[in-house]
């Protein structure tokens, strides 16, 4: 039998690992002692580094955290200034001696006692805060592009525990020029002769007399010229009515916004129910953007403000052809103006424009500089209204307006005696001594053309350095923007029925070379082929955009408007479709840069609140930095 006897060698391992050294067993005392002194220190590097570690993330994520807070501190700047704004529009002209945030170097004459080595002052964040490692802001305003561009510049800094980050904003007013179209009836202008023939609109729910109020579709409207969207019109950028509308195919690129309650029902999520923003047998392209409702938006009648704009103000019918140099002529009849020159008015801080200084010089026409960020404006003279003669509005030669050959022989007429006329200058509104301005041409620069009564585009208007450029255009008109469609008619004096009087010899027709058509810069072609270009922003304050004698002629195109339409009352611009249609297509495609700016001295909506238009950071002006509360 096997029996087992324990080693005294194998009873402990330690002995066992020293008897392999071949080394006293009096010798691991002092070994163990070099093992453990080495893992403490090991251990103790560790720790070291760990706790350096964590200081240093500490120390990130104290900067990190208050990288963010100076940033929303910032913010809180603008939001601060677009508080004040929306509490009195004039916030932002002058100094605010009041304002502290605003305190700071200046060369601005005031009466704060502010001067170039005036110290930033600093508002917190939080009222009543005293902690200068807290959040504070501090900012600038540039309100001098708030007429020439609709927005003011504000450069807020916020400081947060000694860091400083620094945002550099435009800050403006909603306005018609937010969308590609605006409407607030869908239905025809009330005054418009060739939809309510003779005398317009009698009905009051179509905006007929004074009273009572004219009344949306969706309130019970009858009986008015309702207008459709045809399947031909494409409007490319945000459409937005007050009204509903009523549309046969028409494409709406880029959504719908309106009032009409009818809207309520749309589910985003269902196509099916789309229409239901739109009038009852309605059909529209949507491109997969769901209408929606909102609240109503009004347009501000301020025509008045346009009298004393900074710019070039004519009296009575007046001609303005644009140069692609930066330069217009400018036909002013001394019997239109009844023998007054214009007014030039500087804008604040800036020179007067040449507007012209000689009577015969607007006679013949003079060519000028355009008033680059002001208006061209034309307001009623005082001479006798009346038919204008033939060419007695001006033009280039072979091109005078208005068309025929009327003159003031035809007043004191004899038997045979003829004459033709464009029967647009028979509406009164047209007559000369109005403020009827007639324009087109190729615009470098940026200037608001503005009328007491219309603005007529006689041809193509476009822009210089093309839509990518910096020039811009307005046309504001307190009456309408039309679209010149010259239609001549023969007039004889002859006997008849026992007395001379005219009668028409030849009836309407069309004026072959109308409108004028220029070269649009951007695709180096006539564009549209056919039809017409309004690179602009038009805004009719009482009227319509619209189409003279829209409802005869034939099919004259696309009517292409690279900008944005605002009007009271829905234009016609054409009748019919396909092969009986007159007039025009519409293609109104929105200019993208008007989400940062504006024509001069556009208007904006009249219940509209100021906001942040845009905003990048930017470095921390060096007079700020390290400037403390």
């Amino acid at each position: 039998m096997t029996s087992w006897r324990k080693s005294p060698r194998a009873a402990s391992p330690r002995g066992l690992f020293m008897s392999r050294l071949g080394r006293p067993a009096g010798a691991d005392d002092g070994v163990a002692l070099v093992v453990v002194v080495g893992s403490m220190l090991v251990l103790a590097m560790l720790a070291m580094t760990a706790l350096a570690y964590t200081l240093s993330s500490q120390k990130f994520a104290r900067h990190d955290q208050d990288y963010l807070a100076a940033m929303t501190a910032a913010q809180s700047g603008v939001e601060d200034v677009i508080s004040r704004l929306n509490r009195d529009d004039t916030f932002g002209t002058v100094l605010d001696c009041s304002d502290t945030a605003w305190k700071g170097p200046t060369t601005e004459t005031n009466t704060c006692g502010w001067t170039t080595s005036t110290a930033p002052g600093w508002l917190p964040v939080k009222p009543g805060e005293t902690d200068p490692a807290a959040a504070w802001f501090h900012y600038s305003i540039d309100a001098s592009t708030a007429g020439t561009q609709g927005t003011i510049t504000v450069t807020s800094t916020g400081r947060v525990n000694g860091v400083y980050r620094t945002v550099q904003t435009a800050v403006g007013k909603g306005g018609s020029t937010d969308y590609v179209y605006y409407t607030n009836f869908e239905d025809a202008d009330p005054s418009n002769v060739q939809a309510y023939p003779p005398d317009g609109a009698t009905t009051a729910v179509c905006g007929g007399g004074t009273s009572p109020a004219p009344k949306y579709w969706y309130q019970g409207r009858s009986g008015c010229q309702e207008i459709t969207f045809i399947s031909g019109d494409e409007l490319d950028g945000a459409v937005f009515t007050n009204d509903s509308i009523l549309s046969s195919g028409a494409s709406f690129l880029k959504g719908v916004e309106s009032a009409n309650p009818g809207c309520s029902s749309v589910n985003p999520a269902d196509p099916t129910t789309w229409n239901s923003c739109l009038r009852p047998g309605s059909t529209a392209n949507f491109n997969g953007i769901a209408p929606k409702l909102a609240d109503p938006k009004y347009l501000d009648d301020n025509s008045a403000a346009f009298a004393t704009n900074p710019g070039c103000h004519y009296y009575g019918s007046t001609r303005v052809i644009f140069s692609s140099n930066g330069k217009m002529t400018v036909w002013n009849k001394t019997s239109n103006n009844d023998g007054r020159l214009p007014t030039s008015i500087a804008p604040p801080g800036g020179t007067a424009p040449n507007c012209g200084t000689s009577l015969s010089d607007l006679d013949n026409g003079v060519t000028l500089d355009v008033p680059d960020n002001m208006v061209i404006y034309v307001a009623p003279s005082t001479v006798s209204k009346r038919q204008c003669f033939g060419g007695e509005i001006g033009g280039p030669s072979g091109r005078e307006l208005p068309l025929g050959d009327y003159s003031s022989a035809d007043l004191t007429p004899t038997s045979g005696t003829k004459y033709t006329f464009d029967t647009n200058m028979t509406e009164v509104d047209k007559f000369c001594g109005e403020g009827n301005l007639y324009v087109e041409g190729t615009l470098k620069g940026r200037v608001t053309v503005s009328a007491a009564q219309s603005v007529i585009a006689t041809g193509d208007i476009v822009l210089a350095g093309g839509m990518n450029g910096s020039d811009m255009l307005g046309l504001v008109a307190t009456n309408s923007v039309e679209i010149f469609h010259p239609r001549l008619e023969e007039l004889t004096y002859t006997y008849s029925h026992g007395v001379y009087r005219w009668i028409v010899s030849a009836g309407e027709s069309e004026v072959s070379g109308w409108p004028t058509r220029y070269t649009d810069p951007t695709t180096g072609t006539k564009n549209p082929s056919t039809g017409i270009q309004i690179a602009g922003s038009i805004q009719t304050l009482q009227h319509s955009f619209l189409v003279q004698k829209y409802n005869v002629g034939g099919d004259a195109g696309t009517l292409l408007v690279n900008g944005s339409i605002a009007q009271k009352w829905r234009g016609i611009v054409g009748q019919g479709s396909g092969w009986y249609q007159n007039g025009y297509t519409k293609l109104y495609r929105y200019d993208t840069r008007l989400q940062y700016s504006t024509p001069p001295y556009f208007p904006r909506w009249a219940n509209s609140q100021w906001s942040l238009r845009y905003s990048g950071e930017i470095t921390t002006p060096g007079g700020v930095r390290n400037s403390s509360p």
